[in-house]
C-alpha cells in the first residue's frame, strides 16, 4: 500500500521552505524545528515528519549527537541550497509524487 500524503503536505513544505529560505537570507545558519513550527504557526510534529519524509533533498538536516547523549532529541535545519526558488520546490514536489504515486 502507498504512502498518503496528508491533505496540507505541498502547503505546508511551501511554508517552511520559505522560512528556511528567509532565515538563509539573513544568514541565521540552522534553526530548531521548534522555531520552524512557531513561524508556520503549525505542530511540531507536523514540521518534523515533514523534513523527515519529504524535505531530505533540499535542506540539510543535522542531530547533534551530544545533544542526544543529553537525552534532546533537537533536530537543526537549514537550505542546503540558499539560491532554490520556490518554483523549483514545486517542480520536486511534482515529479516527487510521479516516482513515489
Amino acid at each position: 500500500m502507498a504512502k498518503k500524503a496528508y491533505r496540507n503536505t505541498s502547503i505546508n513544505i511551501i511554508k517552511i521552505f520559505k522560512v528556511l529560505k528567509q532565515a538563509a537570507g539573513e544568514q541565521e545558519g540552522f534553526m530548531t524545528v521548534s522555531e520552524i513550527a512557531r513561524r508556520t504557526n503549525m505542530h511540531k510534529w507536523t514540521v518534523s515528519r515533514t523534513l523527515d519524509l519529504y524535505m531530505g533533498p533540499i535542506v540539510d538536516l543535522v542531530q547533534p549527537p551530544e545533544l542526544e547523549a543529553l537525552g534532546l532529541q533537537v533536530k537543526l535545519v537549514k537550505l542546503n541550497n540558499p539560491e532554490l526558488k520556490p518554483e523549483q520546490v514545486i517542480s520536486y514536489l511534482k515529479l516527487r509524487s510521479k516516482i513515489n504515486p
